[in-house]
């Protein structure tokens, strides 16, 4: 029988069973449009209806339809070969009797198949069974929990072991730190004063280079304005994958879906995966809650291995079948046509164009100083810094959320490291030495800053350690790094990640010590002539420090108003990273791996809704 036939045939079926006639005439449209299935455009348009669908389908084949049951025993077809589980359709299963099921989610050709089957094997039609593709899925999925899981847990150690985060301070490492402590300590005996002042002033020129940098960035200036769009056919579309990883965050679920709801992609060629921890009954049971089409995944993590947001992006990477994939946060509300943006891009450059970075706003600045502190730096950074980073092909440190991937690259990359809990600076840095080019698009994500100072706080920390792990990581042979990169790229890395960290742990004593000096001076004591010129330098660093930290803030949000003001705060707002630097550095000691988790709200904004993002 023809394939045209067939569909034929199940429209009929479908319209006896009951389902709406504007929809299987739309859902056949849409399927040469593009260049798809009909019956998986069936499924990605008639949300609730996957039953109805199945059982029609499974008519039509002449072959009885069954939800999968929740509990069985999978047979391996082929071995733990896990690259055939996005797109399998079938799944062959052992009863409590023993007796072998097969569980099917046929296309038109293979309804064709399984009608001539019938005819020549009698014993088929015991023991084939028509499902869901959705049901077939899961099945797949629960029946390799442990293999998923062990694999999304060492995907990096397996690919380039070299960038793992597993082990904080290598041995060859700690005798370093140990050898320059002991240098240290000898200098300092031998003449505490000149040690002092010499690293004084290194920490100084070291912290002008950092801000001079900033400063070069002020230069470029990403525009406001979007990106033009070339007409696409629909046909011409591939499958894209979205992942959310997501954590008691059951609130933010309705304003998630209609997020994910409104990108603008074709239904039958986008696979969203909603990536849940097990024993998050009630995120989970919130995910259940909202009707979704077929092609929206959730998928529970069993708790083994490291409890991180890239374990459950490595689980949910296994499990994709995209030629490319975009991640994205619970609370964000990307650009309706940013997935189109993105895949033109990627379709204009080469393919050691890896990953591409959306801009991210922040929606809630008004609700608090910390949130409008942190919608300022998000400017500056996202809308200043990163294009002039991406401009110089330097490496770029990606956002935690709206990264756009090939998937080939990614793979290759090794995906994320689970045991890094700032897993989007490292990847960033990872691609970069790998040969890989990172780049923006200008359609951007809303997202909302945290309004509390204590979530602020947790929330920094968690950056702080994952970037001092980054960095620990990347040092661990200099040398190669220095000849991946190259001198240019090495040095601007060195400046962004090193100078963070640095600049951060020592900003109060820097405050302490130009206070006191201040003070010394006022009193007239006579030791002030020995420091004059270091508090001289100290002044002009933390002042060119604001400055440039504003100026950069303030050219990237040229013709927008913040609600309220900006610079007599940056002190203060450096004091808290400062503390959160310090609370990093302790914890990277006793608690590694610990994912100080950032809790969401629904969105109170006025700008929630995604077009209103431009």
């Amino acid at each position: 029988m023809l394939s045209r036939e067939i569909e034929v045939l199940l429209a009929a079926r479908l319209y006896r069973a009951g389902l709406a006639k504007a929809l299987i005439e739309a859902a056949f449209t849409a399927s040469i449009n593009n260049n798809t299935s009909f019956i998986d455009e069936l499924y990605a348009s008639a949300c609730g209806e996957d039953g109805l669908i199945g059982q029609c389908i499974a008519d039509v084949a002449g072959v009885a339809f069954e939800e999968v049951p929740r509990s069985t025993t999978i047979v391996l077809r082929t071995g733990p070969n896990m690259s055939i589980l996005p797109r399998a359709r079938i799944a062959t299963v052992l009863t409590r009797h023993n007796n072998a099921v097969i569980y099917i989610a046929p296309t038109i050709n293979d309804i064709a198949v399984i009608k001539r089957g019938l005819s020549e094997r009698g014993d088929l039609v015991t023991r084939l069974r028509v499902t869901t593709p959705s049901g077939v899925r899961e099945l797949l999925r629960s029946g390799h929990e442990k293999l998923l899981v062990d694999e999304a847990s060492r995907m990096v150690e397996d690919t380039h072991q070299e960038y793992s985060a597993k082990i904080v301070l290598t041995g060859r490492q700690g005798i370093l730190v140990g050898g320059l402590a002991t240098c240290f300590l000898l200098l300092v005996f031998h003449n505490a004063r000149l040690t002092w002042q010499g690293l004084h002033v290194i920490f100084s020129l070291f912290f002008l280079s950092c801000v001079l940098l900033r400063l070069v960035a002020c230069r470029s200036l990403s525009s406001d304005s979007l990106s033009p769009l070339l007409e696409i056919r629909p046909d011409e579309l591939p499958v894209y994958t979205v992942m959310v990883a997501l954590y008691q965050e059951a609130d933010i679920v309705p304003q998630l879906v209609k997020a994910m709801l409104g990108l603008n992609w074709p239904r039958s060629k986008l696979q969203v995966l909603f990536l849940c921890e097990a024993d998050d009954e009630a995120t989970l049971a919130a995910l259940k809650r909202e009707e979704m089409p077929q092609c929206f995944d959730i998928l529970p993590i069993s708790d083994s291995g490291p409890r991180t947001k890239p374990k459950a992006l490595n689980y949910g990477l296994l499990l994709s079948k995209g030629s490319f994939v975009v991640i994205y946060d619970a609370e964000d509300r990307p650009h309706p046509d940013q997935l189109l943006e993105a895949f033109q891009r990627f379709q204009s450059a080469d393919e050691k164009l890896g990953c591409l970075q959306a801009p991210l706003k922040v929606a809630n600045a008004h609700e608090s100083m910390i949130a409008r502190m942190f919608a300022f730096e998000y400017a500056a950074h996202f809308r200043s810094f990163l294009p002039w980073l991406a401009h110089h092909g330097l490496v770029m440190p990606l956002g935690g959320t709206s990264n756009h991937f090939r998937y080939d690259c990614l793979r290759a990359a090794g995906g994320w490291d689970p045991h890094n809990v700032t897993e989007d600076a490292e990847l960033g840095t990872r691609l970069a030495r790998l040969g890989y080019r990172i780049d923006m698009i200008s359609r951007p994500t809303l997202e909302d800053a945290p309004t509390e100072i204590d979530i602020w706080f947790r929330q920094r920390t968690r950056w702080f350690k994952g970037w001092i792990q980054t960095w620990l990581v990347q040092m661990r042979r200099p040398v190669i790094l220095l000849r991946q990169l190259g001198i240019q790229r090495f040095l601007a890395y060195h400046l962004l990640a090193a100078g963070m960290i640095i600049s951060s742990l020592l900003y109060p004593f820097t405050l302490f010590f130009i206070t006191g000096a201040t003070f010394c001076w006022l009193s007239g004591y006579g030791v002030f002539a020995d420091i004059r010129e270091l508090l001289f330098l100290d002044i002009l660093n933390i002042v060119m420090g604001y400055l440039s930290f504003h100026t950069l803030g303030r050219r990237a949000l040229a013709g927008t108003r913040m609600p309220g003001p900006i610079l007599p705060w940056i002190p203060l707002y450096w004091l808290f990273m400062s503390f959160a630097a310090w609370r990093a550095l302790r914890q990277l000691n006793r608690l590694p791996f610990l994912w100080e988790k950032t809790p969401h709200r629904p969105a109170r904004s006025i700008q929630e809704t995604p077009g209103q993002n431009q």
